[in-house]
């Protein structure tokens, strides 16, 4: 029992020696200076014809990025929520008018 605390504490040594290695080696990047990477995004329609500079564009960019993940939360949301609601409208019909349902979706009017 011994041996295997004894592996795992040094393991759990080298994982950490790792980590405090990969952080000094990160102090010294050169790349600190370098300016921020360009954001890359798309432009709204005729946003790209009104003469945007590339700040302003980048700021777009910034905040569609900034909006864009929350708006994707909510249309999941809301397709979770149009999904529930057919299923329990769907429960009220009776199985004749499921079967003429499905036939009108179909397009196969009877």
């Amino acid at each position: 029992m011994s041996r295997l605390c004894l592996l795992a504490l040094l393991g759990a040594m080298f994982v950490l020696a790792g980590g405090l290695v990969g952080q000094e080696a990160k102090k010294d990047d050169p790349k600190k200076d370098d300016p921020p990477a360009k954001v890359k995004g798309k432009l709204p329609q005729y946003w790209g014809k009104i003469g945007l500079s590339d700040a302003q564009k980048q700021t777009i960019y910034t905040i569609q990025g900034k909006y864009g993940t929350e708006i994707d939360k909510l249309k999941a949301k809301i397709e979770e929520l149009e999904t529930t609601r057919d299923k329990e409208m769907k429960a009220v019909l009776t199985d004749d008018q499921k079967k003429a349902l499905q036939a009108a979706l179909l397009g196969k009017d009877k």
